[in-house]
């Protein structure tokens, strides 16, 4: 136990120990609260809005205060909620941007596995024979070469199976010396044909013929067909509009 001296003498320390700890909390920064910001859709411009940067059918994040004390109640904008997006027409562009981003991620999916199936094509020349007319060895007869035909001869000769949607259009002149052209010289010869763009090395990509219709309605079936022999042209559409050149050539059987 503490002597009433000794005691006096360890309760003025304290108080001096609280006072010096006083002193440093006041010197110490104050931290500011980081203020709460919240989502609204502005549906007025902004008196000051040039000044702040924001204007009607945006969307920004603002301070909580601000929006609670100043937009919302002067009617500038409302909470960025999904019913006041569609009740403003707005888009959201946390969505537009999240859609956008994984329809680029589909695209190059869909480029690469073109290009694959093009390296793979690159090289190679289907093979189909057939009868020929004895008054005209030049023509086929009896019979003719259709996708149908193509499509059969590149699953038992090159071992390549097409989904249903994945078309084969053939080109109706034949190509003479097409062994010989480059890759980029045979998308030419496709882009010729149809509206369409180049992507990468020698693949096309057709280009839709109206907007809103799908993508099976902007790529119709192939009625092309061949009855004489010679070198040969075609496309196999992929998904995505992707088109990669398909060379064959016509004998005598």
């Amino acid at each position: 136990m503490l002597r009433p001296s000794s005691l006096s003498s360890h309760l003025r320390r304290r108080v001096c120990v609280r006072q010096q700890e006083a002193v440093l909390l006041q010197l110490q920064p104050q931290r500011r609260q980081k203020s709460t910001q919240v989502r609204v859709i502005i549906t007025r411009d902004l008196p000051e809005g040039q000044k702040r940067g924001i204007y009607a059918g945006e969307v920004h994040h603002v301070a909580a205060g601000y929006a609670r004390n100043y937009i919302i109640p002067q009617k500038y904008g409302v909470y960025a909620t999904e019913r006041n997006f569609e009740r403003t027409g707005v888009v959201d562009p946390d969505i537009a941007a999240s859609e956008e981003e994984e329809l680029e991620e589909e695209d190059s999916e869909e480029l690469k596995a073109a290009d694959l199936l093009r390296k793979y094509l690159r090289n190679k020349q289907l093979k189909i024979k057939r009868n020929v007319d004895p008054n005209n060895p030049t023509m086929c007869h009896p019979g003719h070469v259709s996708a149908s035909n193509l499509r059969d001869k590149l699953s038992k000769q090159l071992l390549i199976d097409l989904e249903d949607h994945e078309l084969i259009h053939i080109r109706s002149e034949p190509v003479p010396g097409l062994e010989d052209l480059e890759d980029g010289e045979i998308a030419g010869i496709l882009l010729k044909d149809e509206s369409a763009s180049t992507e990468g090395d020698g693949i096309v990509q057709m280009k839709p013929e109206s907007d809103g219709a799908d993508e099976a309605s902007q790529v119709k079936k192939c009625d092309v067909k061949i009855k004489q022999l010679g070198e040969y042209l075609a496309k196999i559409t992929l998904a995505g509009g992707f088109a990669v050149p398909l060379k064959f050539k016509v004998e005598r059987r």
